[in-house]
């Protein structure tokens, strides 16, 4: 499940490897800050980034790609435990307790269409914004300038070839949906942990929430619902009928419609009371939602289902 990690250590816990560290990077370059007089060495480790300062060394990049032959595998607990040992021998410094900066969890979804198929599918979440910047990219990020938290939907067949990788055996000729959330910053904060350490990531108990809370970013996407083919039998009186126009409605614009025009008339003030605007998410979506008129849509049960899968397995 895991996959991109950044780690930190400081140059007092890295011990007496810190010195020696640069020795062992591919391509190092020294930088040298004229203003301040500090040195830094910005090297590579396989497809690693490291860079090593006064202060201490940071690594950035896939732990999978490090330890596996391509980063369309994850890596479970007992994996990640093995890719660190590697890389603290390969760097010679002890990165145990090397704190976690960054932490990507995933997962791939062999699924039955075309992967941008499913996007449409997913709407709207609370406190993300929905992008898709690319055909074969759907993502979400937390709201503000730095986002904390992210998720991201892509194909990752399309994802292997444009970078000139392999694709394994087990998924040639497969439609291949990868899902991962990213904790980008922050990571006690946001896990509500003292701390999370090199160690951490394969502690049994840290492993199963990380997964729990990877599905549960993606059960609180809101879901596309499909109009019951009796839908419009059942109105009955004029307030039926205004529901099933904006059902129709809501299910024919794309999420980042909605999510623009919701935008737009909070940028305008339109309601004094803020919490009005939470009120009318609830109201759109109690609308899409309602269970006389709409069914979930099959793409999303079929999202659903691997989620699930994935959890029964891997708790």
């Amino acid at each position: 499940m895991y996959d991109s990690a950044n780690l930190w250590i400081n140059r007092v816990e890295a011990g007496n490897g810190f010195e020696a560290s640069t020795n062992f990077l591919s391509n190092a370059k020294e930088t040298v800050n004229r203003n301040t007089g500090e040195i830094w060495t910005v090297g590579s480790l396989d497809n690693l980034k490291v860079t090593v300062s006064m202060a201490g060394i940071s690594i950035k990049g896939s732990l999978a790609k490090f330890l596996l032959p391509d980063n369309t595998y994850t890596l479970n607990r007992h994996q990640v435990k093995d890719a660190l040992q590697k890389l603290s021998d390969d760097l010679h410094v002890d990165l145990i307790n090397a704190s976690v900066i960054r932490l990507d969890v995933a997962a791939n979804f062999i699924v039955k269409h075309e992967p941008s198929r499913y996007f449409d599918a997913l709407g709207l979440c609370r406190h993300f914004n929905r992008l898709q910047t690319a055909e074969s990219t759907l993502s979400y990020q937390t709201k503000g300038k730095e986002p904390k938290k992210a998720m991201i939907f892509y194909d990752k067949t399309m994802e292997v070839q444009q970078r000139g990788g392999t694709i394994p055996d087990v998924y040639q000729g497969a439609n291949l949906l990868r899902y991962e959330s990213r904790w980008n910053t922050r990571l006690p904060q946001q896990l509500k942990v003292p701390e999370v350490k090199g160690r951490t990531l394969f502690d049994k108990s840290f492993y199963g929430k990380m997964i729990a809370r990877w599905a549960d970013n993606y059960f609180n996407i809101d879901k596309r619902k499909i109009l019951k083919a009796d839908a419009m039998e059942r109105i009955e009186t004029v307030s039926d009928a205004m529901d099933y126009i904006c059902a129709v409605a809501l299910q024919r614009l794309p999420p980042d419609e909605v999510q623009n025009i919701l935008a737009e008339l909070k940028q305008k003030g339109v309601f004094e009371n803020r919490n009005y605007y939470s009120r009318l998410n609830k109201k759109l979506k109690d609308i899409t939602g309602m269970a006389d008129i709409s069914n979930s849509d099959v793409l999303t049960k079929e999202l659903d289902a691997e989620v699930r899968q994935v959890l029964a397995e891997k708790r």
